[in-house]
């Protein structure tokens, strides 16, 4: 009887495991099945998009390393160590270009501009970038600062603080009638003649037309007597398959004269852009503008008015500012760029420069992503309307690294 009891239990048992075996083996079955489907599912897309599975995984980039601020704000920090040096033959006071304001031939300072050697790190750049999700949007902003600041240009100065949200941006950015993409390079800190870096307070609207065309429109603050902000536009176009870009420009704004019983005039202005690569190591750069009535968006403008006056009748002096400039690049380290700068006031300008004018060549070096090296020599001339001349002749270094 013990033994039927024994047979029976062994019989029992072998047939629960029986049972429970087939079970799980059905059950990695399905589960098979499920991965051999997602499997065929990643080969139809690797077959569609060219990309192996391996290159997809490889091409996912790092996850950053991200600061949040107190209220959740994600946080980025941004800049670069910068050191110039600059050895000045002839020209201006200080170490960055001012071919407006370089001492003239027979001026009674032109020993104390020639011959000198100045340096500074002041250049050095730190700036922070917040994002905070709202809904379906982001709030961004950014504080940047550097020390170009005060009198001596010594002193921590606020160049670009905004807030956006959306497509609207409120706070102090470059002006809208500005094109520093279409820029030439140059080493010179202060940007090269016939362009500008001019920040205003602004408010500015920016909407995509389609995906390879957009414009800006912002209110920007102009020049203290006027009780108006200026309206600048933007129209920016870029070319198929990266190969540059094109901007139309254009402003308006109110040009008061208290002196003159409160008059105001309109003042006026119009540009183009181009950056265009005519091979991948080849591209050129160049701006066009004709102002009227301003003295402040412009690098090199300061020193001449905005108009002329002729008893209670008033006319609004006229420019024309243009550069150009080709960039080679060697190979992925060494770059070199070739440039020309001019600034060319109307006949009805009687308070200042007449024509000024500069070129440069440089070249650039980087050895290691963060790290540029740079070398350039600048020679400019400034023309007077009563016929005087002074001369700009420089060497400047600089190494800068990025963070």
């Amino acid at each position: 009887m013990k033994f039927y009891n024994l047979a029976f239990i062994v019989l029992v048992n072998t047939v629960i495991s029986t049972a429970y075996a087939e079970q799980t083996v059905a059950t990695d079955i399905e589960q098979l099945k499920s991965e051999v489907a997602a499997l065929k599912q990643m080969l139809q897309a690797q077959q569609v998009s060219g990309t192996s599975i391996v290159e997809q995984q490889e091409s996912k980039p790092p996850a950053p390393n991200k600061w949040q601020s107190k209220f959740g704000a994600e946080i980025n920090l941004y800049g670069f160590i910068r050191g110039d040096v600059a050895y000045q033959f002839e020209g201006a006071k200080g170490i960055f270009n001012s071919i407006h304001s370089v001492a003239l031939d027979d001026s009674a300072d032109k020993k104390a501009t020639e011959d000198r050697f100045d340096s500074t790190m002041t250049t050095t750049r730190i700036g922070l970038d917040f994002s905070t999700p709202l809904d379906k949007q982001s709030l961004k902003g950014k504080i940047e600062v550097d020390f170009r600041g005060g009198d001596t240009k010594d002193s921590l100065r606020l160049r670009h603080v905004y807030l956006s949200y959306d497509r609207w941006l409120i706070g102090q950015t470059t002006s809208s009638f500005l094109s520093t993409e279409t820029a030439p390079e140059m080493l010179d800190f202060n940007t090269a003649l016939g362009g500008g870096t001019t920040r205003n307070p602004m408010i500015r609207y920016e909407q995509p037309i389609n995906a390879v065309t957009m414009y800006f429109l912002s209110l920007e603050k102009g020049n203290d007597e006027n009780r108006l902000p200026l309206l600048a536009g933007k129209l920016r176009h870029d070319f198929s398959e990266g190969d540059g870009l094109i901007t139309i420009r254009g402003l308006l704004q109110e040009v008061r004269l208290g002196e003159v019983e409160d008059k105001t005039e309109l003042g006026w202005g119009a540009a183009l852009g181009l950056h265009y690569k005519f091979t991948p190591s080849l591209l050129l750069n160049a701006n066009y503008s004709h102002v009227s009535g301003d003295n402040k968006i412009l690098l090199a403008i300061s020193d001449n008015r905005r108009y002329i006056q002729e008893g209670n009748d008033i006319e609004l002096i006229d420019f024309d500012a243009f550069q150009i400039g080709t960039t080679y690049h060697f190979n992925e380290k060494l770059r070199s760029t070739l440039g020309y700068g001019a600034l060319i006031y109307d006949e009805n300008n009687d308070t200042a420069n007449k024509k000024l004018q500069q070129g440069w060549v440089n070249m650039m070096y980087k050895p290691y992503k963060p790290l540029t090296f740079g070398v350039e020599y600048v020679y400019g001339e400034r023309n007077t309307v009563n016929d005087r001349e002074g001369k700009d002749s420089r060497l400047e270094m600089m190494a800068k690294y990025d963070f």
